[in-house]
């Protein structure tokens, strides 16, 4: 028994070694070298109390992630822990940068944008010529509408791998008012979870921050569209 308490404290304070070099090479990815050092972590049975509720902490497959310590300092899963307390987790690789909630009170990237999700909803067109900047004179980074359609559906399936919805609905600078008041409905697994309000020339950006958590298929349904009325500006899907 002793013998296998051993091992097992070996094979712990080895996993220990192994996770500081990963996390030396993970965030030098973003730089032309990667540093590593190694550490001797301890795996005491740390448990994660939020709120007085235990939590389970997991990683992004849902399999189980064990607290360690190192050096007196106690390292625990951020995902877990920010999902817990309310807070979003967005890991940008190219810039080695971790987000947890907002990013100063401007709109994180999404996981996935909108127009580079699979559709398999109704044939649509791309709206041609893109106006990054809306009639408030904001400007975004990307924008995706649909273009002389009527009654629209795009549909993607997200596989219960999100958890929010979020982009910007705007009119775009300098419309002519020649398109009919729009609207749009977005459905979640057939059940609608936001009906937007109508749109004209003057409607002001409107803000979406959808929960899609648990949500399998993802539609939009432009009620009606004969032209470039709104966009969806830097819109996506966040895990």
């Amino acid at each position: 028994m002793i013998y296998e308490r051993m091992n097992e404290n070996m094979y712990k304070r080895l996993q220990g070694v192994i996770v500081g070099i990963i996390i030396g090479s993970m965030f030098a990815g973003g730089i032309a070298y990667a540093s590593t050092r190694s550490v001797e972590a301890s795996f005491n049975n740390i448990k994660i109390v939020v709120d007085g509720k235990m939590i389970i902490p997991k990683d992004g497959n849902g399999n189980a992630v064990e607290p360690f310590s190192v050096n007196g300092t106690t390292y625990l899963p951020v995902r877990a822990v920010a999902e817990a307390l309310g807070k979003e987790v967005y890991w940008d690789g190219p810039n080695s940068t971790l987000y947890l909630g907002f990013m100063n009170g401007q709109l994180e990237h999404p996981t996935i944008r909108l127009e580079d999700a699979v559709n398999i909803g109704d044939k649509w067109k791309m709206a041609k010529n893109i106006d990054l900047t809306d009639n408030y004179k904001n400007r975004y980074g990307s924008a995706f509408s649909f273009w002389r359609t009527w009654n629209t559906t795009f549909e993607t399936l997200l596989n219960m791998k999100y958890t929010r919805f979020k982009g910007t609905v705007y009119v775009p600078n300098g419309s002519s008012g020649n398109v009919k008041a729009n609207s749009f409905v977005i459905k979640a697994d057939d059940k609608i979870i936001y009906s937007s309000p109508e749109i004209t020339k003057t409607t002001a950006p409107i803000q979406l921050d959808i929960d899609i958590r648990g949500c399998n298929d993802f539609s939009i349904i432009v009620a009606e569209s004969h032209g470039q009325l709104f966009y969806f500006g830097d819109a996506g899907f966040y895990q």
